[in-house]
């Protein structure tokens, strides 16, 4: 029975050992294969975007191992990716040169590995690293200034139009708003500064109690005035005007506005173009004026052309320091600074029209532009 029984088990060992053996004959099995997993290529680490002069930024970033190359993606000003280039695998940095000074330029880097002619990519840092190209050329507009109390001044960071974020060291004496205009408080000094790209700016403002407002000033204006009243041409609205001086293409006129008790004084010309006889342009400046109230006068060129187009620009004379021969500059509405030699012409039409009012209100009441408030005319 036991050498029955002892058969029986070996014949089932047996088996199970040949089994375990011989590879499986069966289609379905014999069929598979083995396959790899995708190859992970790990993020590229972001080090730093560096400007160097106007047009270049270098960006870097750690090596990564086993990867045949990295592609640099960039965005301008906060604007969608874009990617700019591809390098090998044994850099880790690149040089951006197709850069705008005072614009800000964002970048990430992803690196890429070939295998079994595919290519497979990392992630990116989405954040990315910053920098705005000139960062070291951009200046605040002035580094110092006087402003009185109630006015207010506006700071910028000339060449860009991104906007710092502005802070005060003393907001009880000059505060300031988030497009950098300053408020003068009460007197004091205060340190304002525009953080951008990193780098601070700042101007230090000194605050003073507005002056005591020339009283002798103040008496020529009313002197003036009341011969205004008594001489000028009344109008629907209660303003007075005076003629000065007149000839065929050019006119100078005066106007005595009570209501903002203020001076208006303007100059009309006529240009005619020589190459088109019939075509014919008229020009004006224009600047309103009360120096016992505001040493600041604006001054407003007007040019209207035949077919009806009509140019604008406009400036700030400080009546206290002009002498009657700065040449000012002129801003149009759109922003643009009038060229130099168009500027020429402006101011001196301008000093033309100071000339001839000033000698016309000298010969009618005795006063003269200095006595009118500016202190350093010369003429």
């Amino acid at each position: 029975m036991m050498k029955r029984l002892r058969k029986i088990l070996g014949c089932i060992l047996a088996g199970m050992m040949l089994v375990l053996a011989v590879p499986p004959l069966i289609p379905e099995l014999s069929a598979v294969t083995e396959v790899q997993a995708a190859p992970k290529v790990a993020t590229p680490q972001l080090v730093s975007a560096v400007p160097y002069g106007k047009t270049k930024i270098t960006v870097k970033w750690k090596p990564v191992k086993g990867v045949n190359g990295y592609r640099i993606y960039r965005r301008t000003n906060g604007s969608k990716w874009q990617a700019i280039r591809n390098v090998s695998g044994r850099y880790t940095s690149y040089a951006d040169t197709k850069v705008n000074s005072g614009n800000e330029y964002t970048y990430t880097v992803r690196a890429y590995k070939r295998s079994g002619g595919k290519v497979y990519w990392s992630k990116y840092v989405i954040k990315g690293v910053k920098t705005i190209a000139g960062l070291k050329y951009l200046k605040i507009n002035t580094f110092r200034k006087t402003i009185y109390t109630g006015s207010t001044y506006d700071l910028k960071i000339l060449g860009t139009k991104l906007k710092p974020v502005w802070s005060t060291d003393n907001y009880r004496i000059a505060g300031v708003y988030r497009n950098g205009r300053v408020l003068a408080k009460r007197p004091g000094k205060a340190r304002i500064t525009g953080q951008l790209g990193g780098r601070k700016f700042t101007c230090d403002v000194v605050v003073k109690n507005k002056p005591a407002p020339d009283r002798r000033v103040a008496q020529n204006y009313e002197k003036l005035f009341s011969y205004m009243k008594k001489k000028g041409l009344k109008d629907s609205e209660g303003n007075y005007t005076l003629v000065g001086y007149t000839s065929d293409y050019f006119m100078t006129g005066m106007k005595y506005i009570p209501k903002q008790d203020i001076l208006y004084m303007s100059s009309y010309q006529i240009v005619r173009d020589k190459k088109a006889r019939d075509t014919a342009k008229s020009e004006a400046v224009n600047l309103w004026m009360n120096c016992a109230k505001n040493n600041r006068i604006r001054v407003v060129w007007k040019q209207k052309f035949s077919d009806g187009t009509l140019l604008e620009a406009e400036t700030v004379l400080y009546a206290p320091n002009y002498r009657g021969e700065e040449n000012l500059s002129f801003k149009y509405k759109n922003g643009k600074i009038m060229d130099p030699k168009k500027s020429k012409d402006v101011n001196q039409t301008l000093q033309k029209l100071l000339k001839l009012n000033g000698s016309f209100i000298k010969d009618k009441t005795g006063l003269s532009l200095k006595d009118l408030g500016f202190k350093a005319y010369k003429y």
